[in-house]
């Protein structure tokens, strides 16, 4: 800097001389024009009129420059003072820590508040930034140099809320991982206090190129910005799940049994310091601090919810189960009510007795231990079948589909639904595989007539059916993942945004878009349970062709999902369910054209033969089978599903699991009798199901590797059932 203002100085000092010497020119130029156009003038009158005249300009001009020099030369002084003043005041009067360091990351000097920050003894730190600053680098320094030259304008001592409210908690000592993604780092140096460090690229001189980083003290900033959050009001909704219908059926005072509720729950909220009203019957929101969060979530909510295990009523003891709906996003209270809201409904859905939790990172879910109750009434499926019925009604065409690789329940429950696009005249089409072999034997008779041979459709005619009114009702399946055809759904999102669910698994995640109808109901058997339910109030007065709403045929299909479910009426069947059954015989379903469908072909039997290696876990309580898989995915898939149930009926086993290898993915199908939750477990390895059945998938693993990973999530669900932690499940 030094050298090129010496050299601007000799350039400014040349530019008087090179004046005279012009206007010298410019007047001899003049002189010897007058000089030929007078010849008869006096000559040394004239020259000496010239020089007097140039000799005038000539010192008029140096004066000029030489005051202007004067007063350049003072100001430089004062400048060269003042930033001298200001050096020392910044080194060693302003509070306000910085480091000169070059490129290798070694500092060559810092000022005394730094110095007394870091205990250094002098200011020629003879170190690197690392050894006082633990976690930046040269290398993230070299980044933030080069943003903050982009960012030029850029305050020295500017902090944003974004960097306040973004900033993670970090350990004392240690950086922090977070930065602003472009100019900023924050650090807690050997004092505690926790500063945004700035770097700033400068020169010593034309070569030597070194960095002044800064370090702005947010200590106060970040308590305001931590006590904001614990302070933050966190919404929840309880709902108890089935007091009503316990008292029903028990001999049970409703009075006593909800006081006892309340006791439960006003305790638990005195706990964590939190508001509890009562707003509906059986309902009920709390309000409380965010800083109880970590006390709920480790452990705090497993405690509520084992507390209300604890009341159990009548003369069989069954236990008191309550969902809970808790939001702490960082939004307005209504925003916060209404995740709530949406939280409780994904608690309930996937069968209650649990606690979802809805942060900006996700829903966790907590509990979920305890076999579902049944709430269903028939007063809720006649609501949900007129609701449905109407919105078919109002579509101008509809598409149907269940999950990829179809069941008996899959097809049935799609084709039940089906008839409710029939009688609104609504053109109607089912999105399937149509080589699938479930497919071929459940729909043989249905593809001699017209109606339904032109019904099943493949996903890609499904794509363009898709119009502004379309309706796609999706059964048996509640993640896009396993959709028949997740393109079909996402083109019906964009194009008309009108998606229906229908299932009676677990939902695993929170959606992205708002169905139109949401019913979920995991206390049913199967999907085609439910549909039945749905048909069987939509077919109540239908005046049609034979006054026939289901025909012999399409009972029977529907029939054979519930078959298949409950495994022959033997696991998880109801009043309800055998109720959906009653009503699909006395439309003419046909038993023994149903058992036709799972009767076994010579392939299906030599893949289940596969399965002759197994072992037991847990005390003998939990059966694993295993298979390399015969290359036929269809019949290998359907085989590990009976090698689970197969292997269920021996003494003593409450939970099972079969593995088989699918081209490049190894499958699971998991069994319980109704003492184990295999679908929190199966969870763990990325799948989902029912409490009694559920499945997952793993990628690039062995069998061997598979089997392990299987083997460490059931004994941590029974170790985390143990500790009274079970049940923390995470969706994104």
């Amino acid at each position: 800097m030094q050298k090129h203002s010496d050299q601007q100085h000799r350039s400014e000092k040349g530019f008087p001389l090179l004046a005279v010497i012009l206007i010298g020119l410019i007047f001899f130029g003049i002189y010897l024009a007058v000089e030929r156009l007078s010849p008869d003038a006096p000559t040394i009158r004239i020259a000496l009129c010239f020089i007097g005249a140039y000799a005038l300009i000539s010192t008029c001009i140096y004066v000029i420059f030489l005051l202007k020099e004067r007063r350049q030369r003072g100001l430089r002084n004062t400048f060269e003072s003042m930033n001298a003043k200001m050096h020392n005041m910044f080194k060693y009067v302003v509070d306000f820590p910085y480091a000169v360091v070059d490129e290798r990351g070694h500092v060559r000097a810092i000022n005394q508040a730094l110095q007394e920050l870091i205990g250094a003894k002098h200011p020629f730190f003879r170190g690197t930034l690392a050894d006082f600053c633990e976690g930046v680098t040269l290398q993230k320094i070299l980044e933030i140099a080069h943003n903050i030259e982009k960012r030029q304008n850029r305050n020295l001592g500017h902090l944003t809320m974004e960097l306040i409210q973004e900033a993670t908690e970090a350990e004392a000592g240690n950086a922090a991982d977070h930065d602003d993604g472009e100019c900023e780092v924050t650090v807690t140096l050997r004092n505690g206090r926790r500063y945004v460090v700035h770097a700033y690229r400068m020169y010593i001189n034309e070569s030597t190129l070194n960095y002044m980083v800064t370090f702005t003290d947010v200590t106060e900033l970040y308590a305001i910005k931590d006590k904001a959050e614990r302070d933050m009001p966190v919404v929840a909704l309880i709902d108890v799940d089935n007091l009503e219908e316990l008292t029903q059926y028990t001999r049970t005072n409703y009075r006593d049994a909800s006081r006892k509720v309340d006791d439960v729950l006003i305790r638990w909220a005195e706990d964590v310091n939190g508001f509890l009203r009562e707003y509906e019957r059986d309902r009920y929101l709390l309000m409380f601090s965010q800083e109880k969060l970590d006390w709920c979530k480790n452990g705090g909510f497993v405690r509520l919810l084992d507390d209300i295990h604890n009341i159990r009523l009548g003369e069989y003891s069954i236990s008191v189960t309550v969902s809970m709906g808790v939001s702490a996003v960082d939004a307005s209270m209504a925003e916060r009510a209404k995740d709530a809201g949406a939280a409780l409904d994904m608690a309930v859905q996937r069968g209650g007795d649990q606690v979802a939790l809805h942060r900006r990172s996700g829903v966790s879910f907590y509990g979920g231990i305890l076999r579902p109750f049944q709430r269903r009434t028939k007063v809720q499926s006649r609501v949900v079948a007129n609701y449905l019925l109407s919105k078919i009604s109002s579509a101008k065409n509809l598409l149907i589909m269940g999950h990829k690789n179809p069941d008996f329940d899959s097809i049935g429950s799609c084709l039940g639904i089906a008839q409710m696009g029939l009688l609104a005249g609504v053109p109607t089409k089912i999105i399937i595989d149509l080589n699938n072999s479930n497919f071929r034997t459940a729909t043989e008779r249905l593809m001699t007539s017209q109606v339904y041979r032109d019904m099943f459709i493949s996903g890609h005619k499904g794509l363009d059916l898709i119009r502004p009114d379309t309706l796609l009702i999706v059964s048996d399946a509640n993640n896009f993942s396993i959709f028949e055809s997740p393109e079909v759904a996402r083109s019906v999102l964009q194009i008309s945004g009108k998606i229906a669910i229908i299932d009676h698994h677990r939902q695993t995640a929170e959606y992205d878009f708002e169905p139109v109808m949401n019913y979920i109901d995991t206390t049913a058997s199967s999907a085609s349970e439910l549909v039945a339910e749905l048909l069987e109030y939509t077919d109540t007065g239908v005046d049609s062709e034979n006054n026939n709403l289901v025909s012999d045929t399409v009972a029977s299909v529907i029939l054979s999902g519930i078959v298949l479910d409950t495994g022959n009426y033997t696991r998880n069947t109801g009043s309800r369910t055998l109720d959906a059954a009653r009503y699909l015989l006395s439309k003419g379903a046909n038993a023994e054209y149903v058992h036709s469908f799972f009767t076994e072909d010579y392939a299906g039997y030599m893949c289940e033969r596969t399965f002759a290696n197994c072992s037991f876990l847990q005390d003998n309580t939990v059966g694993l089978t295993w298979s390399l898989g015969t290359g036929q995915a269809t019949a290998d898939r359907i085989a590990a599903a009976k090698a689970a149930e197969k292997l269920l009926n021996v003494k003593g086993v409450k939970a099972t699991f079969a593995l088989v290898v699918i081209d490049d993915m190894i499958h699971i199908s998991g069994r319980s009798d109704g003492e184990v939750n295999v679908q929190l477990i199966c969870e763990r390895l990325g799948g989902g199901g029912r409490y009694e059945s559920a499945g997952a998938a793993l990628k690039n693993v062995t069998l061997e590797e598979a089997r392990e990973r299987l083997t460490e999530a059931i004994h941590a669900h029974f170790a985390d059932q143990q500790s009274g932690t079970d049940g923390a499940a995470n969706a994104t």
